[in-house]
Order: structure tokens, then C-alpha cells, then sequence
């Protein structure tokens, strides 16, 4: 981290964007380390890619071309006087886009569970392509390693968030609506369902975290439905999806020594009834 901090003056001048004034750890993450950087002109956030790749990046960037193509909101990464995304020193690779007001939720209610499932369909129908196939995202199941009869059946199929969550999202103060999406790490070809059944698992709880509110998940499904319609068969197969969701994660969280994330995915799963 120190040395993160270190080189950030340099990666402001490759952009060319002045001098720090202050630096802040936003947060330590699994694929990258993120730093709020603020300048005379305006405030950055500056990526440092620990799990990414310049492939994974270019596939960002398409993302948030059709993203921003449909009104959506979501980091538009900078580029260099050279023409390129990518600052690259002494081992170092990092990313750079201005701030985007709002805050990371810290709660679930009704409404945001609304516009969490509003915006995962936005993004289905806006996200039509990536230049380069992901095909190391978790919900594959070629690499999950977990066997679902859904694979087997003939439904709807695009590109997906693959991990969309609270984490993932900046919303309004009130925290009654989405701002933007974040994070495409996961983004791949894969079922929508099994995209649905993800941000199901992952935003489904409000007062208590390891229960799962079938209020939340109804009210997720009806935003997701408001811009696109279920089919019978993904209605019918949702709750395979989300024991397909679940059970990667789990194992996903056990393989990288998460223990207590992997018992809190159990729980909500095990709380699950009556969808």
C-alpha cells in the first residue's frame, strides 16, 4: 500500500492532471486497490489492478461505453496523452476516472431493492458485447466446478455483472436509488438468471444478515421485471439459479479462506423459503 501511495503523484502526471493534495484508501479489494485522490481541479480514484488485466480493462471500457450509450452511470476511465488507459511502473498497473457522487449503501431497503433489480435488467439489455471473451468469470461452471441442471435448459443468455451487490453500486444519500454500477471484473456470457440470482443472494437481507427477506427478493424481481420481462421457464427455475449462485460462492469462499462469508451465504440459503 505504501508503495501504492507512493508512485500516485506519478500516475497523475501520465494523465496529466496536476499534483495530490490528498490521498485516501477507499478500499482493499480482491482484483484491485482503489484510492480517493483529490487535486486542486477536481477528485479522482485511482485503481491499482491486482486481479486485472489490460484485457479486462478493454473489456471495461466497452462496458461503460454501452452503459453510458443508455444513460447509465458508471466510472469513465481516463486516458493518457498517449491514447492508453493503462499507467504502467515498477510492477504497478492502475487505472484513473473522476469521482462519481454518492455512497456505497450500507443497508437494503424496498426501494433499492427495486432499483438494484431495475438496473441489473438495464444492464442485460444495454451490455450486447465485450471484445474479449471472460471466460475465467466465477459463474461459469467450467470454472466454478459446481453441476446445476440449469445449463441444461434453453433460457435467455447475454452479458452478465456476474457480482452485482452493495459494494458494486453508489446510491443517493437516502439510499433509495442507484447512481451507478461499478466493478465488471465478473462480467461474462452466461444465463441472466443466474446474474438475477446472484444480486438475489447478495442484497436479499436488511435487519438481519443472514436471513433472507422474501419481501427484498419479490421486490428485486418486480425492478428486474420492469425492463424485462421473466420467461415461465427462468420463473420456474429461479430458485435452482440461486442454489447454483450460492453454492459457488460457498465454495468460492472456502477455496480463498472466507469462512465467514461462506457461513453467512449458507445461512441466507438455508433461510430461504416460499419464492
Amino acid at each position: 500500500m505504501t508503495e501504492e501511495k507512493r508512485m500516485i503523484p506519478q500516475v497523475l502526471a501520465f494523465f496529466d492532471l496536476g499534483q495530490p493534495v490528498k490521498i485516501s484508501l477507499i478500499k482493499q479489494g480482491i482484483s484491485n486497490h482503489n484510492y480517493f485522490v483529490e487535486t486542486a481541479e477536481d477528485v479522482f480514484v485511482v485503481k491499482y489492478l491486482v486481479g486485472q488485466t489490460a484485457v479486462t480493462i478493454e473489456n471495461d471500457v466497452a462496458i461503460q461505453q454501452q452503459l453510458l450509450n443508455q444513460n447509465i452511470t458508471t466510472p469513465q476511465y481516463l486516458r493518457s496523452t498517449n491514447n492508453t488507459y493503462i499507467y504502467k511502473n515498477e510492477g504497478l498497473q492502475a487505472v484513473i476516472s473522476k469521482r462519481i457522487p454518492g455512497i456505497v449503501p450500507n443497508q437494503m431497503n424496498l426501494k433499492l431493492a427495486f432499483e438494484f433489480g431495475h438496473k441489473l435488467s438495464v444492464f442485460h439489455t444495454a451490455v450486447t458485447k465485450l471484445p474479449h471473451p471472460n471466460l475465467k468469470s466465477l459463474m461459469n461452471p467450467k470454472v466454478s466446478g459446481i453441476h446445476s441442471v440449469i445449463f441444461a435448459h434453453d433460457l435467455p443468455k447475454g452479458i452478465i455483472h456476474g457480482d452485482f451487490h452493495l459494494g458494486n453500486a453508489l446510491v443517493s444519500p437516502d439510499q433509495d436509488k442507484v447512481i451507478a454500477i461499478l466493478d465488471f471484473e465478473e462480467a461474462a456470457e452466461n444465463l441472466y438468471l443466474i446474474d438475477l440470482a446472484v444480486t438475489i443472494m447478495a442484497i436479499g437481507t436488511a435487519t438481519n444478515d443472514d436471513i433472507l427477506d422474501t419481501g427484498l427478493i419479490q421486490e428485486t424481481i418486480r425492478g428486474y421485471q420492469s425492463r424485462r420481462k421473466l420467461y415461465q421457464a427462468e420463473r420456474e427455475l429461479l430458485p435452482e439459479a440461486i442454489q447454483y449462485a450460492a453454492n459457488t460462492w460457498i465454495k468460492w469462499f472456502e477455496d480463498n479462506k472466507f469462512e465467514r462469508y461462506a457461513q453467512k451465504h449458507r445461512a441466507r440459503l438455508n433461510s430461504l423459503v416460499g419464492l
